[in-house]
């Protein structure tokens, strides 16, 4: 009897790990002929380590990429019987060195496109650093690569799929973690500037955020979109002195923005599986200022 209680709690766990591996769908390039004479190339081929899996996890999964040269994306549909026909672009952290895709990226997908938000994640490409901690590529080369041609791409992506997956092309968001975060910010401040054809509906800066400057140089601030804006009061790496001039700014200047100071979470909280009680809810402050703003 005991023997038979194990092997079924083992084909039990078994279901379920299958489940959860078909819940992350497959990698897509976002350059599908590939890319000429790519500038950002590695000795080392791509790879990914591990890390901790928190309880809590919806992707079963804490994968962190690194030596990324071909970058992909990967599509989340939102869930027919709840669609709200909006989507997100989600950029996850990583210091442009390496790309938290799940901690940063699956996890907030799986759970937004169950609220019916359509989600893309996209795994731009990414520096390397020597043994003494130098950049072997110089910043300016990947920040053109991966802001400007990786995202470019990324964009035109998700408006060429808004019929195919039922949202609306005037409702496609983007949100960022840390170097997410500061993509998600170039991209939208570089789309107002420019006047370029399109720009984000609305902006998820998650530790991130520090463009102060170019919040000065727009003078009709109702060209932006709404902002939310999540960071922990104790983040030791981007601190919240280095952070609130420029969050505080666009909370009173844009019109429909959040701000949300938390008091634990440090940086790096993803969604706060176990880092806070107060943090682990900023996910439902977002949909819900989504809902808010759409009018839902």
């Amino acid at each position: 009897m005991n023997k038979l209680k194990l092997s079924l709690f083992f084909l039990f766990l078994l279901q379920n790990l299958l489940v959860l591996a078909q819940q992350i769908p497959a990698e897509i390039p976002l350059f599908p002929n590939g890319i000429k004479d790519n500038p950002i190339s590695h000795e080392q081929k791509e790879t990914f380590a591990d890390s901790i899996v928190k309880p809590g996890s919806l992707s079963n999964k804490d994968r962190v990429f690194r030596n990324i040269s071909e970058p992909t994306y990967m599509l989340f549909p939102a869930a027919e019987s709840n669609n709200k026909h909006l989507a997100t672009i989600i950029f996850p952290g990583g210091g442009f060195t390496t790309n938290w895709i799940d901690k940063e990226g699956t996890d907030l997908a799986l759970w937004l496109s169950q609220q019916g938000i359509t989600c893309m994640v996209v795994k731009y490409r990414t520096n390397t650093k020597d043994e003494k901690g130098n950049f072997k590529i110089p910043m300016e080369k990947v920040y053109f690569e991966a802001l400007k041609k990786d995202v470019n791409a990324s964009v035109m992506t998700m408006i060429g799929l808004a019929a195919k997956l039922k949202f609306d092309q005037d409702k496609i968001g983007v949100l960022g973690f840390s170097a997410g975060g500061f993509i998600s910010e170039w991209l939208t401040f570089t789309s107002v500037t420019e006047k370029m054809p399109w720009k984000p509906a609305f902006v998820g800066l998650i530790y991130a955020g520090d463009k102060l400057k170019l919040l000065e140089n727009i003078k009709d601030k109702s060209t932006l979109p709404p902002f939310f804006m999540a960071i922990a009061r104790d983040d030791k790496k981007w601190t919240l002195k280095r952070a609130l001039p420029f969050l505080s700014a666009v909370v009173e200047q844009v019109d429909k923005s959040e701000l949300h100071i938390y008091s634990k979470g440090d940086h790096g909280f993803g969604l706060a599986y176990n880092e806070g009680h107060s943090v682990g809810l900023w996910k439902n402050s977002f949909y819900s200022w989504l809902l808010d703003i759409y009018k839902k």
